[in-house]
């Protein structure tokens, strides 16, 4: 592998646009067995003899497996206002359409979220396996321009697109930039989520760097989301040292922070803290303040893996 080659490549991807695209499909023997997908390297690949689009799925997914039962599904273009909806989609939750606009298309069943830029019904024209990715090659049937708003309304929109950043897979860079804009919405703003713009940061900037951005942007979201949560500067650098010391472990050079999470699950156990400090030195105002060592036990030096 010539990691020369891999930076040049990503070098250069940052700086190409890249549409923001939700795949939506359901089984076909139960409809309401509804899956979406926040897809990558999305393009037009050809209109004759008949128009053909394709976009790339992670496998192993939960989304893979109802895609190739069904061989049907809608390629709905985000618009500018559907960060939300793509984040929703590039987490594996199994209640993905909780609280997102959508209906189901009469003829076909399949979800088709409202909202977007346009949605494009297709079916399966050819699936290539490519290293932990599939290509997924779909012939259009029917195209619907501007689904409309929640409010009823069919207008164009403006696309939801990223470019000139740091090189991260489409559905990263949308969850990123909420979470850095302070827009993420504050239901998705978990534990999980915490872990997942640590993830991001560590990777690109190194442990030393990216410290410093992910206790600015922890601070920076509870002074913009008031509530009876305070910022922990003892708890944050106790999970930003797990989280690099996974890193640091992994044996898997990709994007897939959930797949990552498979790979060490202690990461998004909020209790595990309490095995190396007590509730007494956690409560501190010092703790708080600033970071204090662990009085119950040292860190760990490796990480338990599911590998």
């Amino acid at each position: 592998m010539n990691i020369r080659v891999i930076e040049d490549v990503r070098g250069i991807m940052r700086k190409v646009p890249q549409p923001v695209v939700a795949v939506t499909t359901c089984s076909p023997e139960d409809p309401t067995q509804r899956r979406g997908i926040t897809v990558s390297s999305f393009t037009s690949i050809c209109l004759h003899p008949e128009p053909l689009v394709s976009f790339c799925v992670r496998t192993p997914s939960r989304a893979s497996e109802l895609l190739h039962s069904s061989g049907k599904m809608v390629v709905n273009v985000l618009s500018h206002e559907q960060v939300q909806q793509s984040i929703a989609f590039s987490s594996p939750g199994s209640d993905q359409f909780k609280d997102i606009p959508f209906y189901d298309d009469p003829s076909t069943g399949l979800p088709v979220l409202m909202g977007t830029v346009g949605s494009m019904y297709c079916k399966t024209f050819k699936v290539l396996k490519l290293g932990d990715h599939e290509l997924w090659i779909t012939q259009v049937l029917k195209v619907d321009e501007g689904v409309g708003s929640t409010e009823g309304r069919c207008e164009e929109g403006q696309p939801l697109l990223y470019h000139d950043r740091r090189y991260r897979s489409v559905g990263e860079q949308v969850f990123m930039k909420a979470f850095e804009d302070s827009t993420l919405d504050t239901s998705q703003w978990t534990h999980r989520a915490h872990v997942r713009m640590a993830w991001n940061h560590l990777r690109e900037l190194g442990i030393r760097d990216a410290s410093t951005v992910i206790k600015r942007t922890i601070r920076t979201h509870f002074e913009k989301n008031p509530n009876k949560l305070k910022y922990h500067d003892t708890i944050s650098s106790f999970y930003i040292h797990l989280v690099d010391l996974a890193i640091r472990q992994d044996d898997h050079d990709n994007d897939d922070f959930f797949g990552f999470i498979e790979r060490f699950p202690v990461l998004v156990d909020r209790t595990i803290i309490q095995q190396y400090y007590s509730s007494s030195l956690l409560a501190s105002d010092k703790a708080r303040e600033q970071f204090v060592p662990p009085d119950l036990k040292p860190f760990p030096a490796q990480l338990p893996s599911s590998s």
